[in-house]
């Protein structure tokens, strides 16, 4: 068989999604949303620190439509992340690598990050009236 004749490695377009490969990209794409929200905290706490009109931009900024949409975000990334980090803490000491328990683990952990944020988020809405 030639260099040319050889398969092709399996791609995503190949294989039916599954739960385990859906929270895996899911957790992937939260870790990088994660870093980015590390550089927008940096700049933040830069701006708190230097204070006057930097921190009025900033501030300015992260209470817009598209600055609160941003820190929803976040929110989500960081609990979603964090139910993620739980579940590999357990596969690390032999625990949950069955079938169901992985599919039940994954799907807990998605369901937890969208209503614990839901529920953050709310609050911040009530308490602060906008």
């Amino acid at each position: 068989m030639s260099q040319g004749q050889r398969p092709l490695s399996p791609h995503l377009e190949v294989y039916k999604p599954l739960s385990g490969s859906f929270t895996s990209i899911l957790h992937r794409a939260m870790n990088a949303a994660l870093f980015g929200g590390m550089v927008v905290l940096a700049v933040w706490l830069a701006s708190v620190a230097t204070g006057g009109q930097l921190y009025a931009l900033v501030n300015d900024l992260l209470s817009s439509f598209i600055g609160r949409i941003a820190l929803v975000g976040w929110t989500f990334a960081v609990l979603y992340s964090s139910a993620q980090w739980t579940r590999h803490f357990f596969w690390d000491m032999g625990y949950g690598f069955e079938l169901e328990t992985a599919k039940k683990t994954g799907v807990f952990g998605l369901v937890f990050a969208v209503v614990s944020t839901l529920a953050i988020w709310s609050s911040v809405i009530m308490r602060s009236g906008s």
